[in-house]
């Protein structure tokens, strides 16, 4: 259980919440549930790994115009397939312009982040393809 807070993008108000991950294994699903004061519980499950939920759930938080603090939403979180298959999605690199990923910065996805790091996905993804086009001069 992760006790986290969102971030209304409007007001950049704070409001508590908790993530609970729970891996059905007769099933071999990975399912994310956040819950939250005066609001319906958010719940996604999938049969890859927990990575594919938090896609999802940054999806539909955005879509309702919030920001969870979490490593994974920071801009420069960056997940390899490798990390995915150890931690069942739930690591990222924490990354760095023109460095390669450095094993010592490998985070849990779901620890608290800063909100100063903490970006919509598409700025995310933006960062990161401009961190892997660094390399390709080399």
């Amino acid at each position: 259980m992760y006790r986290l807070e969102l971030v209304r993008l409007a007001d950049e108000s704070r409001l508590p919440c908790v993530v609970t991950l729970r891996d059905i294994e007769e099933d071999d699903i990975c399912e994310l549930r956040l819950d939250r004061q005066d609001a319906p519980p958010l719940v996604f499950r999938s049969p890859v790994d927990f990575e594919d939920t938090l896609i999802e759930l940054r999806k539909e938080l955005e879509r309702q115009g919030l920001l969870l603090l979490c490593n994974r939403y920071r801009r420069n979180a960056f997940v390899s397939s490798m990390a995915r298959q150890m931690s069942t999605g739930l690591s990222c690199y924490l990354v760095s312009p023109g460095k390669p990923v450095d094993p010592k910065k490998l985070a849990d996805s779901l620890g608290p982040a800063p909100r100063e790091d903490v970006v919509l996905a598409e700025e995310g993804a933006k960062y990161i393809d401009e961190w892997i086009a660094g390399f390709d001069d080399d």
